[in-house]
Parts: structure tokens; C-alpha cells; sequence
């Protein structure tokens, strides 16, 4: 993770978006409050939270993840052919 000023990211905009983009590494922009800040990562590290926060919402979801890891650690899965 990189921290860098406003007055930094608006002198060095194209090469904090290209770390960003490349290396999936995040840039925390800091702010005088810092409720304020702001985070900025990659379009696909966003996807991944959100899509990881959905599958981890609710009860059922999380249990038949955990069900599955099982399975998978102790062999007992089956090969599908597409």
C-alpha cells in the first residue's frame, strides 16, 4: 500500500494508476480529516471484495462455503465434464 498526498496523485496521476492497475496495489490518498481519505485500488481487487462480501452475506452462503472447503481437504469431490 502506498500513502500519498492529493497534491502527490495530482503530479503523478498516470503512474499511481499504473501501479494500481499492474501490481494490484493500493494507494491511500490522505486528506487533512481523516474520515475524509479515500482508498484506490482496481477495478478487479473492487469486484473480488464485493463478490466475497456477497458470497460471505448471509448465513447459508458461508456455511455451504465452509461444507465445501471440507470436502475439497478431505478428497471427497467429483469431476464433471463440461
Amino acid at each position: 500500500m502506498q500513502a500519498v498526498s492529493v497534491t502527490q496523485l495530482r503530479n503523478n496521476m498516470k503512474k499511481y494508476l499504473n501501479d494500481v492497475s499492474k501490481s494490484s496495489d493500493v494507494i491511500l490518498v490522505s486528506r487533512s480529516n481523516d474520515d475524509e481519505s479515500v482508498v484506490i485500488l482496481s477495478l478487479k481487487d473492487y469486484n473480488a471484495l464485493n463478490e466475497t462480501g456477497h458470497l460471505l452475506s448471509t448465513n447459508a452462503n458461508r456455511q455451504h462455503l465452509t461444507e465445501s472447503i471440507a470436502q475439497l481437504k478431505t478428497g471427497k469431490t467429483r469431476s464433471f465434464e463440461l
